[in-house]
């Protein structure tokens, strides 16, 4: 556990079987000590449903929404309802300024020959604006406004996004507050951290590999550009949600995608130590400075050679555990890893068995999983990443009902 956010969390020490509420489950998991249930996740950014397989579950379970919103417009990924988060006993409780929140009947803006959205950072993330708005299933980044950059100081004299603009907070105060007040779950918030990742979004995602290969002078320039951001943003809006001298946020995401199904995207030795590594350490120090919360950081794909980085970065937990990516057999990395961070999501095979497999093949890989991973804590159950369109309702159902099921460590 080395010098991981200065030794504050236990570890993998006392079994505490007395019922919990969801805070008290999910930070005892994030510690490292044994729940009287994993926790379980549904709705975050990173763990949500696409819009699509999200309407076919309302109408499986006969749920109603009638104020859908996107909590990702360019994944397509919704912010579920509360009746279904408590359908599927979902411990977290993720809080989202009014800002990010886009409405289902959302018109796409048109560009050339694209329709999407602009982001705060100059990258258009759209489709074939010739496709009819209902047959798009995700939104890409198409123009990427660093793309043509080739000097440092074009980067540093971009037109970059100031992060204590607090009109992006609005609604944030009051939602966190009604949460705490009002219930015993323990609350997340959206990403509020994205650098090296956003240099793919804003060079586009080879250029920024060639990038890295022959001249990285160009990518740390814009993740510096990106760490000023995301520490002001940061920083306001965890001041956004303190009162008094405590903030009412248990957990804050953060994004990164460092690797794919066979391995990192990037020589961890050779690029990520040392151009990658530094800049992000220094954010999450920061954010762990700001506040008493546990940073989960996303990356998809075979993350096991950037494992332990993560635990002396500061990183309390990582998602979204692709069980189906190289090297990533639960037993296995909770064996040379679960000391080290908490895993968060891993609950089936989201690329086979989650769309694919019956039901029965669902429970089955959830049980499996659950008991790979859930031994001495360290373990946040979720799906793994987004449920994506096609997965069909009732597979959804036997994953959560499997998930409740097999939670209990007594």
């Amino acid at each position: 556990m080395g010098g991981r956010n200065g030794g504050k969390h236990k570890s993998f020490t006392c079994h505490e079987y007395a019922d919990m509420n969801s805070r008290e489950r999910v930070l005892a998991a994030l510690g490292h000590r044994v729940p009287d249930m994993v926790p379980i996740d549904f709705g975050g950014n990173q763990s949500s449903i696409h819009i699509r397989a999200y309407k076919q579950l309302l109408q499986y379970l006969d749920i109603r929404d009638n104020d859908i919103h996107y909590c990702d417009f360019f994944e397509q990924a919704v912010a579920p309802c509360e009746e279904l988060l408590q359908r599927f006993d979902a411990d977290i409780r993720w809080v989202r300024p009014e800002s990010s929140l886009v409405p289902e009947n959302y018109v796409p803006e048109v560009e050339g020959k694209y329709q999407g959205m602009w982001d705060p950072f100059g990258v258009f993330w759209g489709n074939s604006a010739e496709k009819d708005t209902k047959d798009i299933l995700y939104y890409d980044p198409v123009i990427n406004p660093l793309s043509e950059m080739k000097t440092v100081q074009e980067i540093k004299a971009y037109d970059w996004p100031n992060g204590t603009d607090r009109r992006r907070l609005k609604g944030l105060r009051e939602a966190t507050r009604r949460l705490r007040k009002n219930t015993d779950y323990a609350i997340g918030t959206p990403p509020i951290g994205c650098i090296y990742e956003y240099t793919t979004f804003m060079f586009g995602f080879a250029r920024a590999l060639r990038h890295l290969q022959k001249n990285p002078e160009l990518i740390v320039a814009a993740m510096e550009e990106l760490e000023k951001y995301w520490t002001d943003y940061a920083t306001a809006f965890l001041r956004e949600v303190q009162f008094g001298s405590e903030h009412y946020v248990d957990i804050v995401a953060v994004n990164g995608d460092l690797a794919q199904q066979h391995g990192p995207i990037m020589n961890p030795k050779t690029i990520y130590e040392p151009l990658i590594k530094p800049i992000e350490k220094r954010f999450s120090m920061r954010l762990h400075s700001l506040a008493d919360i546990r940073v989960n950081y996303h990356s998809c794909g075979s993350i096991p050679m950037f494992i332990p980085h993560f635990s002396e970065m500061g990183y309390d937990a990582v998602n979204p555990v692709q069980v189906s990516a190289y090297d990533m057999e639960p037993c296995s990395l909770k064996k040379r890893f679960g000391r080290m961070i908490t895993f968060w999501g891993g609950l089936c095979d989201s690329q086979n068995t989650l769309p694919f497999g019956k039901p029965e093949k669902v429970g089955e890989e959830v049980q499996q999983n659950m008991a790979c991973l859930k031994p001495g804590g360290g373990y946040v159950a979720s799906v793994v990443h987004n449920i994506t369109p096609e997965v069909p309702p009732e597979n959804i159902v036997a994953m959560f009902d499997a998930a409740k099921l097999h939670r209990p460590y007594q």
